[in-house]
């Protein structure tokens, strides 16, 4: 018996390192990207796992339960070996422990792994037969276990009904996956969320709206033009009949530039007018941008349902809408500063896309403001005066300068917490 005993003992062994390998080959093979398994995966799914017949889930699944069979068949075994020596009793069991943790380590953990990364894996095929009978073994123990999660489900609350997921919430999930493999960085991360979000925003939610469009009237002379240009640093600069609403195309800087100097005080506007985009405020950006490509064009501007002008929208806005702000050489830094107390002063025209970026606050759907002054307007129903604060999803949000048509600047505030940090405002 003793010698029946050994060997068994030695058979687990060999076995538990052969399933143990297995499993990491099964395991590698459905990964992202493959940690170890460099020379052993090719071999491994061109040759090994259609002469296995297991599916790679079903073999990571096979698998581990005969690695568990195999350490508790084992396990049993040294008790029983080291009984008969001792007799049973607690120093026996803890000897057999013992002896079974460093068998465990050994031949599941150590020779798998230097298995892996040494060898092509060409060997297993002499193990063929075993390897399929040992995943056999074990499918009547997963059909019974796969029974009792069933049984189990009978008591369970009703669930409601499966939904297909998205496909936003499927590239989610492929991202979250690449974080963990780690295939993605925090920065990849950002982007692609940047790109899949592109999609489903409107040239409302990126435009610059109306008050803030610098225009130029259609009869003024090329001379004031320069000036605009310089005071501005804009390159195109939208032109307008009598009133903003009536705009009717751009100039270019390069276009006057090469009018002589004597000659930009009578000559007009309006004789250098490019032709604009015009297009609604309800566009998706994605299909503003492939117009913009195919048309050549770097501008358009966005008029509401009444065709009065509503903003402008530029390639620079769209861009950004995916890499982030881009700034000129000549712009300052930030227009957000930091106080000592680490809250923000921030402008009211600032963006939501930039507040989300300094401080992880995320807009509710259905939105309609697009800058922290109008989301702080549209909160309370009214154009707030300096002095008036609102808290939301952890922000405390102060007005410090409002003129009574539109709040100027305001103060925001990350309330105390873990993970309510602000961030780098540069």
């Amino acid at each position: 018996m003793i010698a029946l005993a050994i060997f068994l003992a030695a058979a687990c062994c060999l076995a538990l390192a052969l399933a143990s390998y297995l499993h990491l080959l099964y395991s590698e093979s459905v990964r992202l990207r493959p940690r170890e398994a460099a020379r052993s995966l090719p071999f491994f799914e061109e040759t090994l796992c259609p002469r296995m017949k297991l599916e790679p889930e079903e073999g990571v699944r096979r698998f581990v339960a005969v690695k568990q069979c195999l350490i508790l068949l084992l396990a049993l075994d040294l008790a029983y070996l080291l009984g008969l020596r001792r007799g049973l009793h607690f120093a026996s069991l803890l000897e057999a422990l013992v002896l079974a943790t460093g068998l465990l380590i050994l031949f599941a953990y150590v020779a798998p792994h230097v298995m892996l990364t040494r060898t092509s894996g060409a060997w297993t095929l002499r193990f063929l037969q075993p390897a399929r009978l040992l995943a056999a073994a074990v499918k009547p123990l997963l059909v019974v276990v796969g029974f009792g999660y069933g049984i189990a489900d009978l008591g369970a609350a009703s669930r409601p009904a499966e939904t297909v997921p998205t496909a936003g919430e499927n590239i989610d999930a492929l991202i979250d996956a690449g974080q963990q493999e780690g295939l993605l960085g925090e920065e990849d991360r950002k982007l692609i969320q940047s790109v899949v979000e592109f999609g489903d925003k409107t040239v409302r939610e990126v435009m610059t709206p109306r008050p803030r469009i610098v225009a130029i009237e259609a009869g003024a002379s090329l001379h004031e033009l320069r000036q605009m240009l310089i005071d501005e640093q804009y390159s195109r600069i939208p032109v307008y009949e009598e009133t903003i609403d009536s705009i009717t195309g751009f100039v270019h800087a390069r276009d006057m530039l090469e009018i002589e100097e004597e000659e930009r005080r009578s000559r007009r506007v309006s004789e250098l007018l490019r032709p604009l985009l015009f297009v609604p405020e309800t566009k998706r950006v994605n299909d503003l941008l492939r117009e913009m490509q195919e048309k050549n064009l770097h501008m358009a501007l966005v008029i509401d349902e009444y065709g009065n002008t509503a903003g402008l929208a530029t390639m620079e806005d769209l861009v950004e809408e995916i890499v982030g702000e881009i700034r000129d050489e000549s712009e300052p830094l930030s227009d957000v500063v930091e106080e000592p107390d680490h809250s923000l002063i921030v402008p009211g025209n600032l963006d939501l896309a930039r507040l989300e970026d300094l401080t992880g606050f995320r807009r509710e759907e259905g939105l309609a403001s697009t800058t922290v002054a109008g989301l702080v307007t549209e909160r309370l129903g009214h154009v707030p005066a300096a002095g008036e604060s609102l808290r939301l999803d952890g922000l405390s949000i102060e007005v410090l300068a409002s003129n009574g048509l539109r709040v100027e600047r305001l103060r925001v505030r990350r309330e105390e917490g873990p993970g309510n940090e602000l961030r780098d405002t540069a």
